[in-house]
């Protein structure tokens, strides 16, 4: 299992993540590696597009079969909600203390995703072109159906989370185009994700709790 953290200049979520995370999925028996992907520079933040490098880059290093999505301020309380891959795409971030440990919608589909590798490839990854805060998890959720699959999620008491209070993160303001973009998934599908991935990676740190990969995405200015 490869787990893929989209990253900027969350450091003390980071320390508090590995500290709280690595234990439970010790615990699960997992045989893991977890991928710190961090956008260089003060552009603007592209979660979705820090998702498909790490696939990309993971996939370099092993020939992992299961991917994990996961926001580097949501820590699991269960050991019992597995970090594994399933038959369908899988929603594991089902009740968050922010939201009362409720669904926000029916559609969600953020905040800790698992697709396994050939699930991801079958619907190209995320969209690369969702610039700032919001809509890239609704195109990924229409992507799954627009191929034909589901998701699945764990019952809501064993699939609890706590956030990581913070502040919104600069350069990464709410971005009302991309709740619009989300609407066409169909048409751009095919031509936008990792069909059309491209970056720079500009050094990648080896630690015995992550890899760290620093890149640069042609952001536009913050």
């Amino acid at each position: 299992v490869a787990i893929i953290i989209p990253f900027r200049n969350r450091h003390e979520h980071l320390n508090h993540w590995l500290y709280y995370v690595h234990p439970i999925l010790i615990r699960q028996e997992l045989d893991y590696c977890v991928y710190i992907i961090n956008q260089e520079g003060d552009g603007v933040f592209n979660r979705a597009k820090m998702m498909n490098i790490g696939f990309v880059e993971a996939l370099k290093e092993d020939d992992y079969e299961c991917f994990v999505f996961a926001d580097v301020d949501l820590v699991p309380i269960d050991d019992r909600n597995l970090y594994r891959c399933s038959d369908h795409p899988r929603h594991l971030s089902v009740a968050i203390d922010k939201f009362n440990y409720k669904l926000s919608s029916k559609t969600a589909f953020g905040g800790v995703s698992l697709l396994s590798k050939e699930q991801f490839l079958k619907v190209n990854g995320f969209s690369n072109t969702f610039w700032g805060w919001g809509g890239e998890d609704d195109d990924l959720y229409n992507r799954i159906i627009f191929r034909g699959m589901s998701i699945s999620r764990p019952d809501s008491q064993i699939a609890k989370y706590k956030m990581i209070k913070h502040e919104r993160d600069l350069h990464n303001e709410v971005n009302p185009k991309n709740a619009v973009k989300a609407q066409e998934t169909p048409n751009n599908i095919d031509a936008d994700g990792l069909s059309s991935l491209n970056y720079t990676v500009n050094e990648i740190l080896r630690d015995i709790m992550y890899t760290f990969i620093t890149v640069d995405v042609q952001a536009p200015p913050g």
